[in-house]
């Protein structure tokens, strides 16, 4: 199966709209309907358990938007996007920049948490950097980056010049000058920004006494974030220069359970095949995809053994010697 063309049909357009209504419909509750009858009907607060067992799916159908292939109509694919990324917390555009990128460096020094280099420091000093990362770090990020976009271009680009670089492969500040700096997308994170940090506030108010609540539901949604993103990478091959950045772990999980989270599972086929809808990834994967195959459950746990010597890994095509 090839993805070099999306063909509109193969989108699920009418189950990805149902979809989005479900999410959008747990987001106002999240933000606006739950801390509304609180007060009237504490126990409800227990609803905030599914709010955060969704957030898989939730960033699942972000995702599908970040890829165009939520809905064949760019401009509703995009509109509806961006109203996700609203309560997500985050930019859109922040969102699907961060995650092409991932796509462009997987496995190079940008792109691999775990990693560290002995000969610049030691384990322990890298698990303090590693641990907060796994734990809550990429969503807090997510989140920051809705105070970041009103910083000036100038400075962005100089806080992305002192990222880590890798020969054979394009600066990560010039791709953000041309790609997220222009005006327009600017102008659109900021206007983004300020929608969501208006729905903060005014949750916020209208929890009162219960924002315990809301703050224990957005550090779940954080910790299922980050917890899931590099569990599909860890302990992989690292990327040599020339190699192939489409690398990434299939995860094991029950059909239904696969369906749940949109076959986000599928990660390897996904990094093959990155303009598939979720739909067809199943139907694409192949005896390759599962070389690095793990139980969901496993997978995620496993990342809690820490830091890993970049010595200790393979690269996915180690260079030839002479």
């Amino acid at each position: 199966m090839t993805d070099a063309a999306i063909d509109p049909r193969g989108i699920p357009a009418r189950l990805n709209l149902l979809l989005v209504a479900l999410a959008l419909a747990l987001s106002v509750w999240l933000w606006m309907g739950l801390p509304m009858l609180l007060p009237t009907s504490p126990a409800l607060g227990w609803s905030l358990l599914i709010v955060v067992l969704a957030t898989t799916s939730y960033w699942s159908l972000l995702h599908e938007g970040i890829h165009a292939v939520l809905l064949p109509d760019r401009r509703l694919n995009d509109a509806l996007s961006r109203l996700l990324a609203i309560g997500f917390p985050a930019p859109f555009a922040v969102l699907r920049f961060g995650h092409l990128k991932h796509h462009q460096f997987n496995r190079t020094a940008i792109d691999r948490s775990e990693v560290f280099d002995p000969a610049s420091t030691t384990r322990g000093a890298a698990a303090w950097r590693y641990y907060p990362q796994l734990l809550i770090g990429l969503y807090a990020s997510e989140v920051a980056a809705l105070l970041l976009v009103w910083l000036s271009p100038a400075l962005l680009l100089r806080l992305a010049q002192r990222l880590p670089a890798e020969p054979g492969l394009p600066s990560l500040a010039d791709s953000l000058q041309r790609q997220l700096l222009k005006p327009d997308t600017l102008r659109a994170m900021r206007l983004d920004s300020l929608a969501s940090l208006a729905l903060i506030a005014c949750s916020a108010w209208l929890y009162g006494p219960h924002a315990w609540m809301l703050l224990l539901a957005l550090l779940g949604r954080g910790m299922l974030i980050s917890l899931t993103d590099n569990a599909y990478h860890y302990a992989t091959p690292l990327h040599a220069p020339g190699d192939d950045v489409r690398h990434a772990r299939q995860l094991d999980l029950p059909r239904w359970a696969s369906a749940l989270i949109l076959h986000f599972n599928y990660h390897a086929t996904h990094h093959r095949h990155p303009a598939l809808p979720w739909s067809a990834l199943p139907a694409a994967a192949c005896a390759q995809d599962r070389q690095y195959a793990q139980p969901y459950l496993r997978a995620l746990l496993r990342q809690l053994r820490g830091p890993i010597a970049q010595q200790a890994l393979p690269r996915i095509n180690p260079p030839a010697s002479g």
